[in-house]
């Protein structure tokens, strides 16, 4: 069973850049960054817990009875729908499986894999990210749900929060997730001071204080 995500963490995460979490996880000795997934809409802004598919491309094994919409619709409000495909070339989800994920109130679709009805997904108010838009059909066969997955160079359990922005998205452990806020709230306050230093034009060797600041662990 996963443990319901906190909403006041979730709302705080909504707000922080892509940057900042990942520069926090960089303190910790952490990993979480994807390699080349986007947004469809680039206003777009998503936290929220990771339920997981795994599909294998092409010749994979496993039950073609599979229904993701079934899937979906078992998600609790607030999940992202994270689907992992190797990084295929295929499209596995469009504006319909997008509409059922947003009706049924998930907060956003991942894949390393591509998206079609790009038109209609940018036009929609659920956040939808992919590695890109394609025709070419899906070639694809279910193999787990609630997994460890690959997710475009980032791994993702069941249960780690997920952080989206224009910029892409980041992985955060959901045994680490405190950790994270805690240093994100110190680099946030940081990245504040350096923009007003920055702006107030104060001497070089003062703006590098506050730079090499963001690198250090908060206690």
């Amino acid at each position: 069973m996963l443990a319901a995500p906190d909403a006041a963490t979730i709302a705080f995460l909504k707000t922080l850049p892509s940057g900042i979490v990942c520069d926090a996880l960089g303190r910790l000795g952490l990993s979480g960054f994807t390699d080349g997934l986007y947004p469809i809409r680039n206003d777009t802004k998503m936290a929220g817990r990771a339920r997981t598919v795994q599909f294998a491309p092409r010749r994979g094994v496993g039950n073609a009875d599979f229904n993701i919409y079934r899937y979906i619709r078992s998600l609790d409000k607030g999940d992202i729908l994270v689907i992992a495909t190797d990084c295929s070339n295929s499209w596995i989800y469009g504006e319909n499986m997008a509409h059922e994920a947003h009706y049924h109130g998930l907060a956003g679709i991942v894949a390393d894999c591509m998206a079609r009805d790009g038109q209609e997904l940018e036009s929609m108010n659920i956040p939808c990210y992919a590695r890109g838009l394609a025709v070419r059909p899906p070639a694809f066969q279910f193999v787990a749900t609630d997994v460890p997955v690959s997710l475009a160079g980032a791994q993702v359990h069941p249960g780690d929060m997920m952080v989206g922005d224009a910029d892409g998205i980041v992985v955060v452990p959901s045994a680490r997730l405190a950790d994270v806020v805690y240093q994100a709230r110190d680099l946030l306050d940081l990245e504040s001071q350096q923009e007003k230093a920055i702006r107030d034009r104060i001497p070089l060797d003062d703006l590098l204080a506050v730079m090499g600041k963001k690198r250090i662990v908060k206690a």
